[in-house]
Parts: C-alpha cells; structure tokens; sequence
C-alpha cells in the first residue's frame, strides 16, 4: 500500500531550510541511491545528520516507504521517523503504530499523526533547534 506523499524535492529543502542544514549529501550511510531508491544525508549546521531513505512507486511520483534516521554529531540516536508496515507476524504493540511512527532515543516507539512528510519533519526540527537555543 503506497503512503501517497510525494516524493521530497531536496533542493527545495535545501533551499528553504538553509538557516539549519548547511548541506545535503548524495547517498545516505554509504549506500548511493538506485532508481528505486532516494538514499540522501542531511547535515545541519550543528553537525547532526538525519539519513534520508524514500523508496519510490514505479510511477516515480510518489513514496511508498521512508526512514529518516536523525543522529547527533557524536552518531548517538535522537529521533527516527519512519513511514512503513511490519510483517503480519509483528507484535501488536509494534504494528499499532503502522505506518507512520516515530523511534525515540530511549527506544520507544509513538504514533506519529503530524509530522508525516520531510518538510514537515524538519520545521519541527527547526523548531526545535530555536527552542533550545533561547
């Protein structure tokens, strides 16, 4: 079942998000992407990257499935957002999040019913990023 969110146009981001990242990267955790596959490393200003991965329809329009793996600058966990469904043979209290569901750093798993679509994961980034600063 396709997620039906367009796939993400990462020089646009690059473009509207440049007060955070200070580059986008081709390839994401040494894997380059296929014709499939959108593989992309986001690097922040403060040095965190988030590794991007966008498995395309065969339409090429549209994403299927996303992982965006969000890391410190010391490569410790701060937030996974991934978009996808487990096997049938998953537990429930991992499949009742499908498909859009957020990985914490202290390894629980939540519902993720807003931030659905890159753009919207990184202004909640960004937002983030102010709040602590002030």
């Amino acid at each position: 079942m396709a997620l039906k969110i367009p796939k993400s146009n990462f020089r646009f981001i690059e473009n509207d998000f440049s007060d955070i990242i200070m580059e986008i990267r081709d390839g994401a955790q040494g894997l380059s992407s296929s014709a499939r596959t959108i593989r992309k490393t986001i690097v922040f200003n403060d040095l965190s990257k988030m590794y991007c991965v966008e498995e395309i329809d065969r339409n090429g329009g549209f994403i299927e499935l996303y992982w965006y793996d969000w890391y410190d600058d010391q490569k410790e966990l701060i937030m996974k957002f991934h978009a996808h469904y487990h096997p049938d043979e998953t537990p429930a209290n991992i499949t009742m999040y499908d498909p859009f569901h957020i990985h914490t750093a202290n390894e629980r798993r939540l519902n993720n019913g807003k931030f659905q679509e890159l753009y919207t994961i990184l202004e909640f980034i960004r937002l983030r990023n102010i709040s602590i600063k002030l």
